[in-house]
């Protein structure tokens, strides 16, 4: 539990350091006491081409479908300085009608993050599923 709590504080705190809108979107959402880290503390871990190949077909389908993300356009900039094989690891913050997907570099530094915000806990969840590819 208290690692859970711990990769939650470690976002809020690395989105306090960033002034971008979509680092504000997320904070919004991450600060949010219904919203909890949903995956390990390692994080599911993609390489950086993965990530910008499949993150740049969702972007494209995303607007074609009218989900509106936040930081999407930018993770793919951030993915597209990252060496093709750099190890990222994304972790997942879920909340009743709205997520958070944070991605980091082998160091820990925080890339960006994709959030997708909902006007109920079912449509939020498929956006963010829709989003992260799991539909």
């Amino acid at each position: 539990m208290m690692e859970v709590k711990n990769e939650k504080n470690r976002l809020s705190d690395a989105l306090k350091q960033n002034a971008q809108k979509w680092a504000a979107v997320a904070l919004s959402v991450a600060d949010d006491p219904q919203v909890v880290f949903a995956g390990n503390t390692g994080g599911a871990s993609a390489t950086a081409g993965e990530l910008l190949r499949t993150y740049q077909i969702r972007q494209r389908l995303c607007e074609e479908k009218g989900i509106e993300t936040y930081g999407m356009a930018e993770l793919i900039d951030s993915l597209s300085d990252c060496g093709e094989r750099d190890p990222i690891q994304v972790y997942p913050f879920i909340g009743p009608s709205s997520s958070v997907a944070a991605f980091r570099d082998a160091a820990g530094n925080l890339l960006g993050c994709i959030t997708v915000l909902g006007r109920d806990p079912e449509s939020g969840r498929r956006n963010l599923d829709f989003a992260n590819g799991r539909m």
